[in-house]
């Protein structure tokens, strides 16, 4: 059975997950403030400038000048992480495909099938594959598999690519292309590992371009990687919670 989730289903579960968020951000500052940073507390003082229409000469000048500080601060790093990134999905090749061995054996395939199944191959034996593999063991509790934590590792260029991620893992595992994701995720995941997946993106370890401004702006490694591993085991201890609390209720 599919699930399909009315439109309210989805104003509700959207609705709870912000609140979480936004509760869980404020919490985790309030703790880093009494923790952490006690010691670096400065008075607030802002002067506010008198206010005036812009002009089209200021506005432009003000976007050429962040536009050229978000490039000159992340650029570089995220070039080289997405670089990565796609070595991992790409490479290594496999020397020779299983497919292509049935297909000598004499088994009766689609030229389309049998794309699909080298892809599948390919994704399988990649770097983010077997690195996707390897976690499993971490992930399984929370009701992920080596798909999913395949599209993870990609979706760290930018969390909202995580969805386009699961459509090519999908697309190249099944060969379903002409298929709805919702109804292959449907027939894959119940909605409990659904909801556990949502809360580990939302609250997980940020994408590469905020990690990159964490390390211009603090000027060191130490505060960009705590903010990777402090977000990510929330999230992790979280989705494993409710998951779990989940299973055990029957949901």
């Amino acid at each position: 059975m599919i699930f399909r989730p009315r439109l309210v289903d989805y104003k509700i579960i959207g609705f709870f997950l912000g609140k979480i968020t936004i509760g869980l951000g404020l919490v985790m500052a309030r703790v880093l403030g009494r923790v952490m940073l006690r010691d670096e507390e400065t008075p607030f003082v802002m002067e506010l400038p008198p206010y005036r229409m812009p002009t089209k000469r200021s506005v432009g000048l003000h976007v050429w000048r962040r536009s050229w500080m978000y490039l000159r601060k992340a650029g570089t790093i995220i070039l080289g992480i997405s670089v990565l990134l796609w070595i991992l999905v790409s490479y290594p090749k496999p020397d020779s495909y299983q497919v292509d061995a049935d297909l000598a054996a004499g088994l009766t395939m689609t030229e389309s099938q049998a794309e699909a199944a080298r892809s599948r191959e390919d994704l399988q034996r990649s770097a983010a594959g077997t690195l996707g593999r390897l976690l499993e063991p971490v992930t399984s509790p929370l009701g992920f598999d080596w798909r999913v934590n395949t599209a993870f590792l990609g979706a760290f260029a930018a969390k909202e690519v995580f969805v386009a991620q699961m459509a090519i893992v999908y697309a190249m595992e099944d060969g379903s292309d002409e298929e709805g994701l919702r109804a292959v995720l449907g027939r894959n995941y119940t909605p409990l590992q659904g909801l556990s997946i949502i809360l580990f993106a939302l609250l997980a370890t940020p994408c590469m371009a905020t990690l990159a401004i964490t390390r211009r702006e603090s000027g060191r490694w130490r505060w960009a990687w705590l903010q990777w591993g402090g977000l990510t085991a929330l999230a992790w201890l979280l989705s494993l919670l409710v998951f779990q609390i989940g299973s055990l209720l029957g949901a």
